[in-house]
């Protein structure tokens, strides 16, 4: 951005900037200033008056400045005036290895004036608010806390440095929910788009174990999006009605916000009038009775020239190349939101993995093209509607003839039938109930060999006989959880049953015969792992199989709360897919209302016992009835439940109501999932203990 600046520290930069109000700032000693041709020709202090009044024109300082050829000058009601963004075209705008964007972030520095982005300008300084001092923290390596050996290059923020975050998250969020419902107008779309990108990038701090570069750049967008949203608020209660109310005499104190620049007349009057920085520009012919104190050299930034290396979290190198201020304000939010976290990997391995002819799963808003379909396909149902089951018939229990014509493996228990063990979590009956009745008589959509692996291993596994079997299994899993969820923010590979045997087992290593069944599934591993490994600095996966003597036992409770989250990122995982599927819409955070915690993975224990998992049905009812709604639009070959319509007309629920839309909602997923994907639904639990505090870091 400066190729003549010296490159300084982020630490640096910012005691450079925060001591720019308090006093006058001086240019960099290897930048010194120069004096401009037209510095004799326009005498900017010649109407000097301290003791008049200054208005929006005027200036408490005043300086010089150059843009492509031409001379401006530039008033201010602060007392310093910082170098202008660069406006030469094309403008690339980089990330910084400290995970911002230099002088075109506008936490950092200000930008030029725009009517959408109006609110900018009230973006707080450091220090300025106490409230937001976390939005200001800058993590070092200590705040991270790694994983296991395995993966010793991944890990995630330590709760006591996340927990001031959700502190001010929840806080301000709640300002603006209440500023909603005290409100007879709409809220600006604003509100909503950044309270979901704030929610976002909090799950993904809380949540997903990665690199400590990614982990940073979660917690700067993460900070840039909540001081935008303070600064939203702040504009539509206190600055709106100021700017409205313009006045020529004395103006307010000036905030002690980022402020702005601005060639307008009009709203440098609105800004003076609110008492928010700016920095007016105008040729200097047409200089004439301004009053203007001092002039001052420019505020020049310290910022590092980009790094190569800072765009490994996914981010493009140049996010945007021009001279809107507009497109590159909208080119950081695409870049926060858009760098890959979560994928969907039922659908990656299906685009991987499908047989020539896709299941026709399109409606009249979502159509196959014609070159992805088959010389005979029809679309969109398989059956006709006349040949269907009545709604009666729908959800009774089946008969033996409805079960799968083909004999499972000795090695393979029915997975219709929920399996009950005493390490295994409580299951939610309804859903235990509706996936025994689902008809397997009806041909799924699809045979794919992906549609039959799974996210993380089934539940079911874990459930073994063999006690230290068990406790080596759920060793293995916890020493591998971290590298597992991290690729859930890669290209995720999806995993048969006999593959996630084989990785509790730790399996993860080559062997057998070259050619052999069991090298060529041993080797697969290595390469689904490879991210991870190489994320934390490993050549090959080590230490596995653990010896017996160095498996530690496992608590019934701690054995429980593994298998619950196995199985909830599981089932949240499949909702998504089969909801993308049914639907052909992409429609994440519809999808993660849902849900309790409204989020894929890390899920809190405590939500065991939340969501579909409570035990009072008015609480479940309202994830059961945003569930429902996304039902509507599911394409099946059976009938949706007519309660569904209930979700549309708005009628009111008795509890008789709300027990049957559960059933209903409960029975047309499972056998939704089947007729997509050709298995059985992994299932959420409950928790149902005392649930212990963990020790702070501990994971």
């Amino acid at each position: 951005m400066l190729p003549n600046s010296p490159r300084k520290s982020l630490a640096e930069w910012r005691r450079t900037r925060d001591s720019a109000p308090q006093t006058q700032p001086q240019p960099p000693a290897s930048r010194p200033p120069t004096e401009p041709p037209h510095r004799h020709t326009v005498d900017l202090l010649r109407n000097r008056d301290p003791n008049a009044a200054l208005g929006a024109f005027d200036g408490r300082v005043a300086a010089f400045a150059e843009i492509r050829g031409e001379h401006y000058f530039v008033t201010t009601n602060t007392d310093y005036v910082p170098a202008l963004p660069s406006l030469e075209t094309p403008h690339a705008v980089y990330l910084r290895s400290d995970m911002r964007y230099g002088t075109d972030d506008p936490t950092l520095w200000p930008q030029q004036w725009t009517e959408r982005y109006c609110h900018m300008p009230l973006i707080a300084k450091k220090g300025a608010c106490a409230d937001l001092a976390p939005m200001w923290w800058d993590p070092s390596p200590r705040d991270w806390v790694v994983g296991s050996a395995v993966t010793r290059g991944l890990g995630r923020l330590q709760p006591r440095r996340v927990s001031p975050l959700v502190d001010v998250v929840n806080k301000l969020v709640e300002r603006c929910t209440q500023l909603r419902t005290g409100s007879s107008e709409s809220l600006h779309p604003l509100f909503a788009e950044l309270i979901q990108h704030i929610l976002m990038w909090l799950e993904q701090l809380q949540s997903l174990p990665t690199t400590f570069p990614k982990m940073l750049f979660a917690l700067t967008s993460l900070q840039r999006e909540v001081l935008e949203l303070d600064a939203l608020y702040k504009y539509f209660t206190v600055y709106k009605d100021r700017m409205a109310k313009y006045a020529p005499g004395s103006a307010p104190s000036v905030a002690q916000c980022v402020g702005t620049f601005t060639t307008s007349p009009m709203v440098a009057q609105q800004l003076w009038a609110a008492g928010i920085p700016f920095w007016f520009l105008r040729p200097v012919h047409v200089f004439d009775a301004e009053n203007i104190l001092e002039v001052v050299p420019l505020l020049e930034p310290s910022f590092g020239l980009p790094d190569a290396d800072a765009h490994g979290v996914g981010a493009p190198p140049a996010l945007y190349s021009g001279n809107s201020t507009l497109a590159k304000i909208e080119a950081i939010h695409r870049a926060a939101l858009y760098t890959p976290w979560y994928h969907d990997p039922f659908e990656t391995g299906f685009d991987r993995d499908r047989s020539p002819s896709p299941p026709p799963i399109a409606s009249s808003s979502a159509v196959i093209p014609q070159s992805d379909r088959g010389p005979q396909q029809q679309r969109p149902h398989a059956r006709a509607p006349e040949q269907r089951p009545q709604q009666s018939q729908r959800y009774k229990p089946y008969p033996s003839k409805n079960k799968a014509p083909t004999r499972p493996p000795k090695d393979q228990r029915d997975k219709f039938v929920a399996l009950t063990a005493p390490e295994l979590p409580p299951p939610i009956l309804c859903m235990v109930d509706a996936l025994a009745q689902v008809d397997r008589a009806v041909a799924p959509y699809t045979r794919a060999a992906a549609d039959t692996r799974y996210v993380l291993p089934e539940p079911a596994l874990f459930a073994n006989n063999n006690l230290p079997r068990r406790h080596k299994w759920l060793h293995h899993w916890k020493l591998l959880r971290d590298a597992f969820l991290f690729m859930l923010t890669q290209r995720p590979h999806l995993l048969s049953p006999q593959q996630w045997r084989d990785v509790l087992e730790g399996r993860l290593t080559k062997r057998g015969l070259p050619n052999s069944r069991e090298y060529k599934r041993s080797q697969v591993f290595e390469d689904v792992l490879r991210p991870a490994l190489q994320a934390s600095g490993l050549d090959r996966i080590e230490g596995f199989p653990v010896p017996d003597q160095s498996v530690p036992e496992f608590t019934l409770n701690e054995t429980r709360e593994i298998i619950w989250e196995v199985a909830e990122i599981g089932f949240r995982f499949e909702f998504c897919a089969l909801d993308r599927r049914a639907s052909g819409k992409e429609r994440v955070s519809a999808v993660k209302d849902c849900f309790a915690g409204h989020m894929f993975v890390g899920i809190p224990l405590h939500l065991g016992k939340q969501g579909w998992a409570a035990t009072a049905l008015e609480e479940r009812h309202r994830y059961v009835a945003r569930t429902a709604r996304l039902m509507l639009d599911w394409i099946t070959k059976s009938p949706q439940p007519s309660i569904l319509q209930r979700i549309v007309d708005h009628r009111p629920w008795s509890s008789a109501h709300m027990q049957e839309l559960e059933t209903a909602v409960c029975r047309y997923y499972t056998q939704a999932f089947w007729e997509h994907f050709g298995r059985a639904a992994v299932l959420p639990m409950r928790l149902d203990h005392d649930l212990e505090e963990k020790e702070e870091g501990e994971l």
